[in-house]
C-alpha cells in the first residue's frame, strides 16, 4: 500500500513538472530529471501510438511494423529515461537522445496519424469520406 503511494505521487510529481516544462522557455536540470522519469513511466505508448500510425498507413499489415517500431521506441524512451537521471537532466534539449534521433522530447508528443494528403486520415472526416477520395 505505502509502495502505490509513492509511487502515485511520484507520477503527479512527474506529470505536474513536465506541464510546467512545456510552459517555461528556460530549462533546468529538474526539467531533464522530470524528462527522465516522464520518459520512464510512459514510454510504453510507444507501442499503440506506432501500431495505430501505421495501421492507417498500412491497414492489414501496418500492425506488424507497429508492434516492432513501438517495441524498439519503448526501449530508446527507457534508455533515455534512465540516461537522463543518470546525469541528473544535464543534458539539455537540443543535445538530448531524442534529438540525434529527430523524435520528441516526450512520448505523448508524438503524432499518432499519419501527415500528408495522400493518407486515409486525411480523406476521412468522422464517419463521412471526403469527395476528392
Amino acid at each position: 500500500m505505502n509502495t502505490r503511494t509513492c509511487l502515485s505521487a511520484l507520477v503527479l510529481l512527474c506529470c505536474l513538472r513536465v506541464a510546467a516544462v512545456e510552459q517555461d522557455a528556460e530549462y533546468s536540470m529538474l526539467d531533464g530529471v522530470g524528462r527522465g522519469f516522464a520518459n520512464l513511466l510512459t514510454g510504453a505508448i510507444e507501442v499503440p501510438r506506432c501500431m495505430t500510425f501505421y495501421s492507417v498507413q498500412w491497414p492489414v499489415i501496418g500492425i506488424l511494423p507497429g508492434v516492432l517500431q513501438g517495441a524498439g521506441m519503448t526501449a530508446v524512451r527507457a534508455f533515455g529515461g534512465v540516461l537522463d537521471l543518470l546525469t541528473l537532466g544535464y543534458l539539455e534539449p537540443g543535445n538530448t537522445l531524442y534529438d540525434a534521433m529527430e523524435a520528441p522530447l516526450f512520448p505523448w508528443q508524438a503524432p499518432w496519424l499519419p501527415r500528408g494528403d495522400d493518407d486515409i486520415a486525411s480523406c476521412v472526416r468522422g464517419s463521412v469520406v471526403a469527395d476528392n477520395c
